[in-house]
């Protein structure tokens, strides 16, 4: 396995996703990221979070309808509400049926070993307003 080394710039996004609960995307990570490091560039921070999600240390999390990929570095599991008006994502619980979910009958199916779940609406906001 190859070995890799922390990076600052690498340190300075994971604190980015870890202290927001936004779901921010690239380019709002690497506008966050300029704050401190202001010769960083977008493809950097494209590399590292490339670099972090498949290290399992941050999510990447893909709207329905078109748009930009979404970051989270929560590590507790849980669901994604997204709003399909206003395209806010919120982090809901996942139902407690689904996180004991097994398929030791299903033979095609070995294991599970996360469960990735998008439920898709409307926020109460974009309700709210449709009501008016």
């Amino acid at each position: 396995m190859k070995k890799t080394r922390n990076t600052r710039q690498r340190g300075v996004i994971l604190g980015i996703l870890r202290e927001s609960h936004e779901h921010p995307t690239a380019e709002i990570i690497y506008r966050e990221a300029r704050r401190v490091l202001p010769n960083i560039s977008l493809g950097t921070v494209y590399r590292n979070l490339n670099f972090l999600r498949d290290q399992g240390t941050v999510r990447e999390i893909r709207p329905s309808e078109g748009g930009s990929s979404r970051f989270e570095g929560a590590d507790t599991p849980h669901a994604h509400f997204h709003c399909l008006h206003c395209s806010a994502l919120l982090d809901i619980p996942i139902p407690p049926a689904l996180e004991s979910l097994r398929f030791e009958e299903e033979e095609k199916i070995s294991a599970v070993s996360q469960i990735d779940l998008h439920v898709l609406g409307s926020c109460s906001g974009c309700e709210a307003m449709a009501a008016n």
